[in-house]
């Protein structure tokens, strides 16, 4: 099954109306980045934190959804995950919803696209360091002591 499908309530023990806000947040999340990006009043500024709030609405999506995508991740550090592909389907979804080729089935597509960019992003996140052992003989197990 294909992880987007989670996104259509497709799990009973999911919060359905947690995961359609995260995802009507990730959709507005990325008409305003793409937006961000053009028109008279644009820099790099506005089009950088368009994608910052972009990656944090992905990650607002993700945490609604059932299962355990945000364990160990660092998402304080979600400047640093592989966003390409997440700005590249926000992109393909708002212009999905206009010109000649637009229709529900367009936008729907589109909208899975995205929802899998932001579990693919969440993904990328660094991993945190797991805590490491201690060397400590007497708190080791079958070390004869």
């Amino acid at each position: 099954m294909p992880s987007y499908a989670r996104v259509n309530g497709s799990d009973h023990a999911a919060n359905p109306h947690a995961a359609g806000r995260g995802r009507q947040r990730l959709k507005l999340a990325a008409i305003g980045y793409v937006n961000a990006r053009h028109g008279i009043d644009t820099d790099v500024d506005l089009a950088r934190a368009g994608l910052m709030f972009l990656c944090l609405m992905a990650i607002e999506f993700v945490a609604a959804l059932p299962g355990t995508l945000l364990k160990n991740r660092r998402i304080d550090l979600y400047a640093q995950g592989n966003h390409e592909t997440l700005k590249l389907a926000a992109i393909a979804y708002v212009s999905a919803r206009h010109g000649i080729d637009a229709d529900v089935g367009m936008t729907r597509e589109g909208l899975a696209l995205l929802c899998q960019a932001a579990i693919d992003f969440v993904e990328s996140l660094p991993k945190e360091d797991q805590p490491k052992r201690s060397t400590d003989p007497h708190l080791q197990i079958g070390n004869g002591a």
